[in-house]
């Protein structure tokens, strides 16, 4: 029995080693996957809370025009504000947004109806993802609840920027010669148009708070499982 173990051991060990050279390079892809995914999370939420701020930001704007800031829109968006530490903050108006926090609702909005001017129209930009837009293959390395949450703000902030050129054409109609009645109608037009841009803004504030929620701890990272490999 030992001369029959001793005569097949090298065999063993050749069994071994190929299928331990069979495993090796799954085992390691599967820890740098990981790690590449962390650190794609990471980056990518990076981008998002800075789109979040400038939604932040564009939704009061809008909201302040239509005398609507009320104070449950202040508590979601100071929170973002504040935590936002990027190069788009805007020290000054953050201060003021906190500050009108302290008016009452009511007078907060006379002061807004008292500061419009009806006849200047706002300019909206359009705003893009450059990062998520060239790593949008890599996503799948992320689970499929990263990936959705992700596209749905895309979508999103697609549908934004899809008004501003309807918006710019409006404004120019304003300064055409038009009847009373078509300029009211093209101004009426218009102030919708801000308002469903603001409503989007809304949206996409929301979406980026759940994604880091969920994700933004390292750990909700590490923890996120492997896509289901295609049949």
């Amino acid at each position: 029995m030992f001369e029959f173990l001793s005569s097949i051991g090298p065999v063993l060990l050749l069994l071994l080693g190929w299928l331990m050279g069979l495993l090796s390079p799954g085992i390691a892809e599967r820890i740098r996957r990981g790690y590449r995914r962390r650190d794609l999370v990471r980056a990518v939420l990076d981008e998002l809370l800075g789109l979040q701020h400038l939604m932040a930001i564009v939704a009061y704007r809008i909201r302040a025009r239509r005398s609507e800031v009320t104070n449950d829109f202040l508590d979601a968006i100071i929170p973002v504000l504040n935590n936002y530490k990027g190069p788009d903050r805007i020290e000054g108006m953050i201060e003021a947004i906190k500050t009108s926090r302290n008016i009452p609702e009511d007078e907060r909005t006379t002061i807004h109806e008292a500061m419009r001017k009806p006849n200047v129209g706002l300019s909206l930009r359009q705003y893009s993802l450059p990062l998520i837009t060239t790593q949008i293959s890599d996503l799948t390395i992320c689970s499929l609840a990263f990936q959705r949450a992700v596209l749905h703000v895309r979508f999103h902030l697609d549908l934004c920027n899809q008004f501003v050129p309807y918006s710019q054409a409006l404004n120019d109609r304003t300064f055409s010669d038009l009847s009373p009645e078509n300029r009211e109608a093209v101004i009426t037009n218009l102030e919708q148009g801000y308002k469903e841009y603001g409503d989007r803004a809304e949206r996409i504030v929301e979406a980026i708070t759940a994604i880091d929620d969920q994700y933004g701890d390292p750990k909700q990272c590490r923890q996120q499982r492997d896509p289901p490999a295609a049949p």
